[in-house]
């Protein structure tokens, strides 16, 4: 988990106490700076040869406020009922940024990496800081958790769509999730046939839309059936597992971003990409669009 002292950072370690099992180990994880951003902000610094600078104090300073951050991390997964032996702490020194350095280390056979929509630079408006967002963009491999805003309840919607992407996010929760108190919706959206139609002109009689939706309904059926077995098998009870179908729905985004906000789901789960992938993008339409328009809720993006 990337820790930058931030709210949203600290967010994210409460979150993780309550929805993670307590199996699990967490690694914290910070990317220190030899010198301030500023430096990084031409390509030579002629002032450092004529001035000074305390760099040294600097560095001292940070790394005590470094030190303070990542012990109030520790103690709020402490409190949360992981054990001290499971938290480990690491905070290297900046190599080729901190993006970068977060990649470099997320593919060390971690099986998750998470990190915070807004860091300590957040700016209103912002909804994915700079650094989530380059990393949500290049990591395949390990799953992704944006920790948003709403944290505070253990509702989470799984959309699921048939594809592999989808169904390796039901494996995933099934894996990670701590089973206690968790409510699950698995979400489909079925759009109409008329969806992407051009021109006044109706195309498919209202017996087309209807035979369409019932024949996708006995399409995901099966599939919705398969998640609630791998979820029971993880210790869930049928009573903590509900599924609905959205249907006639013109935005499958859309459609999952209202029933997770109508239904108080502050967590959604989903595939990278869906039924349709393009070779060239990494990240499907559907959710980059939940990404954008579930800002405040926390993603968990699986490939």
């Amino acid at each position: 988990m990337t820790i930058d002292g931030s709210e949203r950072s600290f967010d994210a370690s409460v979150y993780l106490g309550k929805m993670l099992s307590k199996q699990a180990e967490i690694v914290l994880f910070h990317v220190m700076a030899e010198v301030p951003d500023a430096f990084r902000d031409v390509s030579a610094d002629p002032l450092s040869e004529k001035e000074n600078y305390p760099l040294s104090i600097w560095k001292t300073s940070q790394k005590e406020v470094i030190d303070e951050f990542m012990t109030i991390a520790c103690d709020i997964l402490t409190a949360s009922g992981f054990p001290k032996e499971a938290i480990f702490v690491k905070t290297p020194t900046m190599r080729s940024g901190v993006a970068r350095d977060i990649l470099i280390e997320s593919k060390l056979n971690y099986d998750i990496l998470v990190v915070g929509r807004t860091g300590i630079s957040k700016i209103e408006n912002i909804t994915l800081g700079s650094v989530a967002s380059k990393l949500i963009d290049v990591v395949d491999h390990p799953p992704i958790i944006v920790v948003g805003e709403n944290i505070k309840s253990k509702k989470i919607l799984i959309a699921i769509d048939g594809s592999p992407g989808s169904m390796n996010a039901v494996r995933f929760a099934a894996a990670l999730l701590d089973p206690v108190e968790c409510e699950i919706l698995l979400c489909h959206v079925i759009r109409p046939l008329s969806v992407q139609q051009m021109g006044a002109k109706e195309l498919f009689a209202p017996k087309h839309e209807a035979n369409w939706i019932a024949a996708n309904q006995r399409k995901i059926i099966p599939v919705i059936n398969e998640a609630k077995r791998r979820l029971g098998k993880a210790g869930l009870s049928e009573e903590q597992i509900s599924s609905e179908i959205l249907t006639y729905q013109k935005s499958r985004a859309a459609a999952i971003v209202n029933a997770a906000t109508k239904g108080g789901y502050d967590t959604i789960v989903l595939g990278k990409r869906g039924l349709t992938p393009v070779g060239e993008f990494k990240m499907g339409r559907v959710s980059r669009k939940i990404l954008q328009f579930a800002y405040r809720s926390t993603l968990w993006i699986v490939r």
